[in-house]
């Protein structure tokens, strides 16, 4: 990025100089400047003063890249923020720079919170200030008059004082699509596989019929573990013949029993 060099107004000038008057001040830490910095300047407005915040001094540390051990990471301000940067050197022309552009923000009271960083990168100081705007409050609930009734959400209406029942839970539903059905020929044999995805032990009956009654029916009853599958084992149609294959399976569900499914398919000699 390409150094900056901000001319600083009249009045700024004259307050930058009275923050480091006559006799150069030792600070504790490099942020210590930029801090009286941008107090001095708030300290023009009518805003109350800033309160320093670490969180937003991780936003500033980051726009002038400075991730030494012990900086705070940016980007975890809970608000809206402004973060503005200055390069310069010495450090006290970057900060000069620095103030007078973020003037106009610094003097906004939307802005209660602060925070600075810095880094010297080609022999030049990188300086940065991020403001912060809190959230809003959250509106403080209106407490009900006393005496006055209480409708409850989707239930009845109670009097002043006591609490809306529990919701009931949301009434479980028997399932109906749960049987499948796997007809394979196997040389002579048909080899037929009915399965249950539901979470109940399922009670079946197996029904096959040709369809122009040229073969004899077959029914055969069984049971089908939860979530299993069981094998079932027949002779194969002959020549000609075509059977109608209907499974239904049924189960105990809170109580009562329901058909949990029922497929059918045809099957035939070729």
């Amino acid at each position: 990025m390409t150094t900056t060099r901000t001319t600083v107004s009249i009045a700024f000038a004259t307050l930058f100089a009275a923050t480091w008057a006559a006799a150069p001040v030792a600070y504790a830490s490099p942020l210590d400047g930029i801090r009286a910095a941008v107090n001095a300047m708030r300290s023009e407005s009518p805003c109350g003063a800033l309160n320093y915040n670490i969180d937003l001094e991780g936003n500033a540390q980051a726009m002038v890249g400075n991730t030494s051990p012990g900086v705070p990471p940016g980007g975890r301000y809970n608000g809206m923020t402004a973060t503005t940067e200055e390069y310069g050197d010495p450090t006290a022309d970057a900060i000069a720079g620095l103030i007078n552009k973020i003037r106009p923000l610094i003097s906004n009271c939307s802005y209660k919170d602060y925070g600075v960083g810095m880094s010297r990168w080609n022999d030049e100081s990188r300086v940065s200030v991020s403001l912060g705007e809190p959230p809003a409050a959250a509106p403080v609930p209106v407490p009900e008059p006393a005496g006055r009734p209480i409708k409850c959400t989707g239930g009845p209406t109670i009097p002043a004082g006591q609490t809306c029942p529990p919701k009931p839970p949301p009434a479980e539903m028997a399932p109906t699509n749960a049987v499948t059905l796997d007809i394979r020929r196997e040389g002579l044999r048909a080899k037929v596989t009915v399965g249950n995805t539901s979470n109940l032990r399922a009670q079946c009956t197996y029904n096959a019929k040709e369809v122009l009654g040229l073969g004899i029916p077959v029914s055969r009853n069984f049971e089908v573990n939860p979530k299993g599958t069981t094998p079932l084992e027949f002779a194969a149609p002959l020549p000609g013949q075509t059977y109608t294959v209907v499974v239904a399976c049924s189960a105990d569900f809170n109580g009562k029993n329901v058909e949990i499914g029922r497929v059918q398919q045809d099957f035939s000699s070729f």
